[in-house]
């Protein structure tokens, strides 16, 4: 509501001061449409509390309340005295912005201009928005009026007056960027709003315009600002609301990433969390036909705003712009986008490619998550990295069972290993690699490395005989039972092909036929079977977890009541060990027997 700046609101009574200032509001002076108006909200400090009554038992209760009594009286007559200052501020301010936009001469406006900008730097805040608000309405109304864009039959003076006006403007949006990052909220509508007035009044008589300049001014200091919030306001009520601005934002961004330092975490924070949560991009011609716009739409069908092509360009620009910006903590964020959120909407992938290289390098998870979006630009663009299979062996590690990502990696590692024309020594070290790791793994990621190796003994059967190793005659029986078994196998090769697993056997795989969990013991036992089922559905096995596989116990159906022995046995283990006749070696003594007896 605007306040005039009668001087009834300022001789009369505290009362009449509001009816007067009120009743001036319902008459507004003209001005064009739905410009910026001044509220109460911003301009009156909140009513002060009301006292609460309290009888008084003694005389020193008496004389406490009498001190608090005229604390409060004292404290009323500094908010009326601030109300005071604030009306009559407010009041001068009018009277400023009128004598800007009637003025006939370049120094009288540039004088009033001047001394509203001054008022942007004072200590209250409440001044400060309160002035921010006049000087948005002013410079609406002098592009209202053509007084911000020069003419051929403009007089020096009236030319004068345009230049320093513009001046006067740029100083202005500046001082809104301040506001900007230090989170103040009404700066962003202000901006906005001076940007849609500059859009309709400061356009060529025929064509297009979009305020590129002062839409680069308020996007720089969005994303420089302290305030997350205002980021998220900035992005939800305006970038992914509105077309154009969505598409000016990405045609901006790569000149201001330019213009600050590669140090600023908090830049490169704010414009990441706006990227990571666009969704809904234009991917067709067809959602361009009926675009929801900020500002008028161009009238050329040819404009870039229609065009498809034009909008993936600048994503494309803006997500490589971020992406030579350092920001370690963003790192898994931006992969796991990256397959289905990015990549799509690149008019050239390639360019992806030393950005996925030199992730995938890292190793480690963030490796693993850098997989996918190597694995896309291999398969469709031709992507040729040298030496992919031993950095893919090398992310065979202990942590790999333990990520929530596990189960994107055993999907990608089958798509690798599918081929038929791989070698077998190939194979075989990823399938021994994977075994070793079950010894320790947790049961979710055992059930999917079982059907996974059953599958690729399918597709190479020369790695069968991993499952059934008899030793030769040439071994010496003597040596073994004195040093044991030496495993071929060499875990610390990182060459897949040099790793001699082909020589080995799957001894851990039979370990896990006694696994605790009889899920895991049943499942392994399909590798000592034989193979009449074509091939397993590795989805059906990738999504386990400790909780599924507990749910599936708790709800699983007792046909028949299991069996219960009445009569408590003496020993567990029992001495009788069966023997075989083919083993090179003797059946070693359990030393559980001593230990597992009740007697």
């Amino acid at each position: 509501m605007a306040i005039s700046s009668s001087n009834a609101a300022l001789s009369g009574s505290k009362k009449r001061k509001r009816i007067a200032a009120d009743e001036a509001a319902r008459k507004p002076k003209s001005k064009p449409k739905d410009l910026p108006v001044i509220t109460k909200a911003v301009i009156l400090r909140p009513a002060p509390k009301s006292k609460k009554p309290v009888e008084p038992t003694s005389d020193e209760d008496e004389e406490e309340d009498e001190d608090e009594d005229m604390e409060s009286a004292s404290e009323d007559d500094e908010d009326d005295e601030d109300e005071d200052d604030l009306a009559s501020r407010q009041a001068e301010m009018l009277r400023l912005e009128e004598d800007i936009v009637s003025a006939k001469t370049a120094t009288a406006r540039t004088k009033g201009l001047n001394s509203l900008l001054e008022q942007l730097e004072d200590e209250s805040e409440e001044i400060a928005i309160m002035t921010a608000v006049g000087l948005c309405r002013t410079f609406c109304r002098l592009m209202n009026r053509g007084q911000l864009v020069r003419h051929k039959e403009h007089s020096p003076e009236q030319l004068k007056m345009v230049k320093e006006a513009k001046e006067a403007y740029i100083n202005y949006l500046n001082s809104l960027g301040g506001m900007l990052e230090g989170g103040e909220g009404t700066s962003l509508k202000l901006a906005m709003r001076v940007l849609k007035e500059e859009s309709i009044h400061m356009k060529p008589p025929e064509g297009y315009y979009f305020p590129f300049l002062t839409y680069g001014v308020v996007i720089k200091h969005l994303l420089l600002s302290d305030s997350p919030d205002l980021v998220t306001v900035f992005a939800t009520e305006y970038i992914y609301e509105f077309s154009d601005l969505r598409l000016e934002f990405f045609k901006a961004i790569p000149t201001v990433s330019k213009e600050v330092p590669l140090s600023n975490t908090r830049y490169s924070e704010n414009l990441f969390n706006i990227l990571y949560n666009l969704k809904d991009l234009p991917s067709t011609s067809e959602e361009l036909t009926d675009l929801n716009l900020y500002i008028s739409a161009p009238t050329k069908k040819k404009h870039p705003l229609f065009q498809i092509a034009a909008h993936q360009r600048y994503f494309q620009e803006t997500w490589l712009a971020f992406l030579s910006r350092p920001l370690p903590s963003k790192q898994r964020d931006i992969l796991t986008i990256l397959p289905k959120r990015i990549i799509p909407y690149f008019p050239n992938p390639r360019l992806l490619m030393d950005y996925l290289t030199d992730t995938y390098n890292t190793g480690g998870v963030i490796a693993l998550l850098a997989l996918q979006g190597l694995f896309n630009l291999m398969m469709s663009h031709n992507l040729d990295y040298p030496n992919f299979f031993p950095k893919l062996y090398a992310l065979l590690d202990r942590d790999l069972m333990h990520v929530k990502y596990r189960s994107r990696f055993f999907r990608l590692l089958e798509l690798f290993l599918n081929s038929s024309h791989l070698p077998a020594v190939l194979v075989a070290s990823f399938i021994k690699r994977m075994a070793r790791l079950c010894l320790a793994a947790p049961p979710s990621a055992i059930v999917t490395v079982i059907p996974f190796t059953y599958n690729l003994m399918r597709l190479h059967p020369t790695c069968t005989f991993m499952l059934h190793r008899v030793l030769g005659k040439e071994v010496d029986s003597k040596s073994l039972l004195t040093g044991g078994y030496a495993d071929p196998f060499n875990e610390d090769e990182v060459d897949p092909l040099k790793t001699g697993a082909l020589e080995s056997s799957l001894w851990e795989l039979e370990t896990l036929q006694s696994h605790y969990h009889p899920n895991v013991a049943t499942l392994a036992k399909i590798l000592s079977e034989q193979f009449t089922k074509q091939q397993y559905s590795l989805e059906d096995f990738l999504d386990h977890s400790y909780t599924s596989m507990l749910e599936a116990e708790m709800t699983k159906k007792i046909t028949r009541d299991p069996v219960v022995e009445y009569i408590v046995p003496k020993k567990i283990l029992s001495e009788e060990e069966k023997k075989d006749d083919d083993a090179l070696l003797a059946p070693a003594q359990n030393m559980l027997l001593d230990l597992w007896d009740f007697e």
